[in-house]
């Protein structure tokens, strides 16, 4: 029976999970810290600005149709819809080529012209205090106005009506009851003091509906303050709402101007460094290919080099002093002098390398003091030879 001091399947899985993780991480790293061109990495940055560019010419185009609008009251909706819509596009487009021919002369000539400088500053300026204008605006819209509460007045129709039923019922037992004790046209005294009581209950109830129609009207008035004084505060409230959100708006529309010049000043800057990037890399494969073709050609200038050495040899002397330069002379000269630059040309060519491979004859550059042969192929070669020679 086998025993374990540890769980092999533990152990197996953890393996398995650091593998995993290591796996993970390498590829992580490899994508974290692979290198990518100026172009790669902001891309991204640059298509984000010029979204930001669209969005906030959209914003300062509303605002500037919401602004313009107003200027055409009078005339019919079409037409003053049709008017706004083309002078904020005018304004909008000759602003968009104006900064568009700034930043140009910035990133790319490094000097700004006046007319066009003079052209944005305008358009911008305009298109600023149009858009702000037209933020002050947008709240009326955005806001409703207050609403007039009118205040429920109670009628007095129903304590008319109650009162003069009950007055009118003290009336008919007055009458009946005067009726009733009347002998000979006469009352006695205790039924008038009964019918006098009668008077002074129906003064009262009149005297009760006077002081409920009092009631009803001082309940009426406070209902009719109470509704004026909540509508001026509901019209106070709008206004503050109303103020507030024109503030908010104008720092906005300032803020999308903002953005639509930072957003153009970053594309100009974007493509002037891939510009940049790109003629580096033109020059890079551009002297690479002159070392390449240098290379090629190096085993022609050595055999040049070989066959102007003893024409030079020849020339160099002692320069002539005491003799008078004739024109013979000066063509010797000349020709000397010709021949020196082009020794010296031939001169520089034969630093490029500096042994000459004895199998195949072809010129390098040694890499350490026992390299003798330009290629493996070439010292494969010898060593067959040596090993004929020795047999």
């Amino acid at each position: 029976m086998t025993t374990f001091g540890k769980n092999p399947h533990v152990e197996a899985r953890k393996k398995l999970n650091f593998k995993i993780f290591q796996g993970r991480l390498n590829t992580t790293l490899e994508k974290k810290f692979k290198h990518q061109r100026f172009a790669e990495r902001f891309a991204m940055a640059n298509a984000a600005f010029d979204g930001m560019s669209v969005i906030a010419q959209l914003a300062s185009l509303t605002t500037a149709f919401m602004m313009l609008s107003y200027l055409f009251v009078g005339v019919h909706i079409i037409a003053r819809v049709a008017c706004s819509a083309v002078l904020v596009l005018a304004i909008e487009a000759i602003k968009r080529e104006a900064t568009n021919d700034v930043m140009k002369g910035i990133f790319q000539y490094k000097e700004v012209e006046k007319f066009p400088a003079l052209l944005a500053l305008i358009t911008v300026s305009a298109s600023i205090y149009i858009s702000v204008e037209g933020a002050k605006i947008l709240p009326d819209f955005f806001i409703s106005d207050a609403v007039e509460i009118s205040a429920i007045l109670k009628s007095s129709d129903a304590i008319h009506s109650d009162f003069a039923a009950r007055i009118a019922d003290k009336e008919a037992e007055r009458n009946q009851y005067r009726e009733n004790r009347t002998w000979k046209g006469r009352l006695a005294s205790k039924d008038a003091l009964v019918i006098q009581q009668y008077n002074e209950d129906i003064k009262a109830l009149q005297m009760e509906k006077d002081e409920a129609l009092k009631a009803l009207n001082e309940a009426n008035q406070s209902a009719q303050i109470a509704a004026t004084t909540a509508y001026q505060n509901e019209l106070e409230r709008v206004q503050v709402q109303r103020q507030e959100l024109g503030k908010q708006l104008v720092i906005t529309a300032v803020v999308f101007e903002v953005l639509f010049l930072l957003s153009l000043c970053f594309s100009w800057w974007y493509h002037a460094e891939c510009k940049k990037e790109k003629d580096e890399g033109e020059t890079a494969e551009v002297s690479t290919q002159v070392i390449e073709k240098q290379e090629k050609g190096t085993p022609e200038v050595s055999s040049v080099t070989a066959e102007v050495q003893p024409e030079t040899a020849e020339v160099s002397g002692s320069p002539r002093q005491h003799k008078k330069a004739s024109f013979i002379d000066y063509e010797e000269v000349n020709e000397t002098q010709e021949v020196t630059e082009k020794t010296i040309e031939v001169e520089k060519v034969k630093k490029e390398f500096t042994r000459i491979c004895p199998t195949c004859s072809t010129p390098f550059v040694h890499r350490s003091a026992n390299h003798k042969y330009c290629t493996r192929v070439c010292m494969i070669e010898a060593r067959k030879e040596r090993m004929k020679e020795d047999k």
